[in-house]
């Protein structure tokens, strides 16, 4: 059998375990010589990003929030610790920031999305968000010396990361507010620039019923035009001491430079195969860099995840890929510091309204906060 060569760019959640999925299924081959799996990842320290919502509250241990991608990765995995420069999916190759290249006969691309931080002038000052780690940080630390006044949360721009995470931080802060006694001096308002809450019919009922029942009060279709010290600028200006935001998302800068987006700005792959259009087959994108009409989440890099790495399997085994992905999204949605619930659907059922919020579903979301990396080192 004559050697392939699968290389990975990216090594977040998606890229991690596409690479050890494919070691397990693939072991005898690698350890033949038949199968190579490269994974181009600059960082030797992998984030969990999941974990960004509960730093304002109760940081997670730190063996939960970041994982050494020496103890990450499956042995048989290739680990190239540079930044990939250049995709070119003509020539069938990747050329990181040093000059080298690395053919393939099969490629994924994982290399999830950015937020700009340069969105709005005075972030860490004038505003805040939990979009990335340091500005979780920072959002912590402000946070301990706001006591009244009035917080305004705003999704500037969509799609972002963690659809649901904006309600989950709001859910939390007023149960924040009611055990410290601060809910009487701390109102809270939400903007979203889109014209629902959420795209999922049932879902946006839910959140709306909860918002409803918690007295925060929420605009939709509220495009911010400014943010500047004290004030939300959009259709109405919006009076605020303290403002945390969601800024624009973008693609990793390879993936850009390398021709490899559309016109919505990210990567169109084949919505049930994965594969990039205008590739010749082998190459496909998950997770956040994908143009497809699924959250920008982790578990959803996850199910997608499988179905690249079976694909893979399937056509170097037998010459040919069936597996599918059929939009498979599924997500816990934190409606307190303990309570919450869950939510599910795919590309042809829409999603049920969610289960009454509970300590279980708290717990279950705490269960796979703490088994993540457990389940990618597996390839689970």
């Amino acid at each position: 059998m004559q050697k392939k060569s699968v290389v990975i760019v990216g090594g977040g959640a998606g890229g991690s375990f596409v690479a050890n999925k494919l070691a397990y299924k693939s072991f005898e081959m690698v350890k033949k010589g038949e199968l190579e799996i490269t994974l181009i990842e600059p960082s030797d320290r992998i984030v969990y990003q999941p974990g960004f919502l509960y730093v304002p509250f109760r940081e997670l241990p730190q063996d939960v929030m970041f994982r050494s991608a020496k103890k990450l990765y499956h042995p048989l995995v290739k680990h190239v610790p540079k930044a990939a420069a250049k995709i070119d999916i003509k020539e069938k190759k990747v050329t990181t920031a040093d000059g080298r290249v690395y053919p393939y006969d099969y490629l994924v691309v994982a290399t999830g999305s950015e937020i700009v931080t340069t969105h709005f002038p005075g972030f860490k000052k004038t505003w805040h968000t939990l979009w990335n780690y340091e500005g979780a940080k920072a959002l912590k630390e402000a946070l301990r010396q706001f006591t009244k006044g009035t917080l305004v949360f705003s999704v500037a721009s969509t799609p972002y990361k963690c659809p649901v995470a904006p309600y989950e931080f709001v859910f939390m802060y007023d149960d924040y507010l009611m055990s410290t006694g601060l809910k009487k001096d701390v109102k809270i308002v939400l903007t979203h620039v889109a014209p629902h809450l959420h795209a999922q019919p049932n879902v946006n009922k839910f959140l709306t019923k909860e918002l409803e029942n918690r007295g925060i009060k929420f605009y939709t279709k509220f495009e911010i035009s400014e943010i500047k010290e004290g004030e939300v600028v959009g259709p109405e200006r919006l009076k605020a001491d303290f403002i945390i935001a969601v800024p624009k998302h973008k693609p990793a800068d390879v993936v850009t430079n390398s021709g490899l987006v559309d016109q919505s700005g990210w990567t169109p792959v084949d919505k049930h195969t994965l594969q990039i259009q205008g590739g010749s087959g082998v190459e496909y994108a998950i997770g956040d860099t994908t143009n497809l009409g699924v959250p920008k989440a982790g578990a959803v890099a996850h199910f997608q995840s499988e179905v690249a790495a079976a694909r893979i399997y399937e056509d170097i085994t037998y010459g040919r890929a069936d597996s599918v992905y059929n939009g498979r999204v599924m997500c816990f949605v934190m409606t307190g510091l303990e309570e919450g619930t869950q939510v599910s659907w795919n590309y042809n059922t829409t999603a049920l309204y969610p289960p009454t919020p509970n300590k279980f579903y708290g717990y279950l979301k705490e269960l796979a906060n703490n088994s993540m990396w457990s389940a990618m080192r597996c390839g689970l």
